[in-house]
């Protein structure tokens, strides 16, 4: 059930418009406000509570806000939890913690695209060749069609509906032959 949920939110289009902005000020504001809770965490904890809502922006809206979203989580971190406060990079580890956050950040966005590329390439119809029709199958009253090399079926419908469909299609194809016919033997 969670892979389908997370199929279909990668499968949706990132969101836009005014709503994306007020995510990426959610996905900044609420893990500074967890961090602000408790000022005895551990060296890591401020840069790694940042990053599932790297996750949540990368996949609700997109690579571009996902990255404002790292990049302000970082300058974050570092200025208010990590080594003194209102300070950014005043020692190496604290660079070497935002390069960090800042990679792996990058790491997660990435995932994100791909996963959403490969998603996108799997539901894209493949164009088939004569040698490797459709397959036409019955199942439970449901009819199914699948390609070779392809993966999963997809569910065409029941029967009865499939079939007129089909004798449908089968009198246009014939139709649009016989006006063409017509057109060619006017023509000539």
């Amino acid at each position: 059930m969670i892979r389908t949920a997370l199929a279909s939110l990668l499968a949706m289009p990132p969101l836009a418009g005014p709503l994306a902005p007020l995510i990426a000020v959610a996905a900044i504001s609420i893990p500074t406000a967890i961090l602000s809770l408790d000022h005895a965490l551990p060296a890591g904890a401020c840069c790694t509570t940042y990053f599932p809502f790297v996750l949540l922006s990368a996949v609700l809206i997109g690579p571009a806000y996902a990255s404002l979203v790292a990049v302000a989580s970082a300058g974050l971190a570092d200025a208010l939890f990590m080594g003194p406060r209102y300070q950014l990079l005043e020692s190496p580890m604290d660079t070497f913690g935002d390069t960090a956050s800042l990679i792996s950040s990058a790491l997660i966005i990435c995932l994100v695209f791909v996963c959403r590329k490969a998603l996108a390439e799997r539901g894209r119809p493949q164009a088939s060749t004569p040698a490797d029709g459709v397959i036409f199958s019955r199942e439970r009253g449901q009819v199914w069609a699948s390609w070779y090399g392809d993966e999963p079926p997809i569910c065409l419908g029941p029967e009865r509906r499939v079939t007129s469909m089909m004798e449908d299609y089968l009198a246009q194809v014939d139709l649009a032959k016989r006006l063409a016919h017509r057109s060619d033997s006017a023509n000539s």
